[in-house]
């Protein structure tokens, strides 16, 4: 299905594959597509049939960030939008910072929804497309992977929850000088520094890529969503609140279908079957 600049196929394995597609500027993205984005992870969040989100762009690059020509504009399908883009509410700071905060809602997705997601990254990923890339739980990069804040570039601070996810992957000291500096990081540089979870040939980058999220669709969904929401917790709370979420997690997924299923499978010495309930 293609849409808005935003390509998605559901495969029978439930990986769900978003392709930001707008080559001709690296997979920038206009107002219209954030939404667009925004509106895929709201509805795979929803669908029990989705168990992994793979976040890719097309052609050589993963994506430039905000298209710079489209900043500030309204998007023209919104009726309320164009009734005010002319007047000087429109400008007004509160109003253009909630409409940003809405669309930054598509990075808190890919970092919160109950599923693995997984940024398939090759060429540049700049600006909000670097911070897209941070929100998901995996990174897999082709050799071709450069990734760039860009954003003190353009004389701004930085959006999408980049600087968020970016500090809790490589501490605030080294965030700092790839925010404020904005230096390219190739994908070796990125492997070093954590950024990356795999360093894969061009050429191998889609399967390989397809085979990691075929490990995790085929797992438990039910287990998988708590083990995320345990580990993302703990980078925010305390360890006696960390301990008792891990213990009601835990219970909560003992009294599964898919927990007796993998312990009946142990015993039968066969494979599993996880139907997520």
């Amino acid at each position: 299905m293609s849409e808005g600049k935003l390509n998605t196929e559901l495969d029978d394995a439930g990986i769900l594959t978003l392709t930001l597609d707008n080559p001709a500027v690296k997979n920038a993205f206009d107002t219209p597509m954030q939404l667009r984005l925004l509106g895929e992870l709201e509805e795979a969040a929803r669908n029990p049939g989705v168990h992994v989100v793979v976040l890719t762009g097309a052609g050589p690059a993963f994506c430039a960030g905000a298209d710079v020509r489209s900043m500030g504009q309204a998007d023209p399908a919104d009726l309320i939008a164009q009734q005010w883009s002319d007047q000087p509410v429109w400008n007004d700071h509160e109003a253009r910072t909630d409409r940003l905060r809405r669309l930054m809602g598509a990075s808190l997705l890919l970092h919160t929804i109950g599923k693995p997601t997984i940024a398939m990254v090759r060429g540049p990923a700049a600006g909000a497309g670097f911070a897209l890339a941070l929100a998901c739980d995996f990174r897999m990069i082709s050799e071709t992977a450069v990734f760039v804040s860009a954003f003190a570039r353009i004389g701004m601070s930085g959006d999408y929850g980049g600087s968020y996810f970016l500090t809790k992957l490589v501490g605030p000291s080294v965030a700092k000088e790839i925010y404020m500096l904005g230096d390219r990081i190739d994908a070796e540089r990125a492997m070093a520094l954590g950024i990356a979870n795999r360093l894969l040939s061009d050429d191998k980058l889609e399967s390989e890529t397809r085979l990691f999220a075929r490990r995790l669709a085929l797992g438990p969904p039910i287990a998988l969503r708590y083990i995320k929401e345990n580990i993302n917790a703990a980078q925010e709370s305390t360890i006696e609140r960390t301990f008792e979420l891990e213990a009601r997690n835990m219970i909560r997924c003992r009294l599964t279908e898919d927990s007796r299923e993998a312990m009946a499978a142990f015993r039968d010495k066969r494979e599993p079957c996880f139907k997520g309930i």
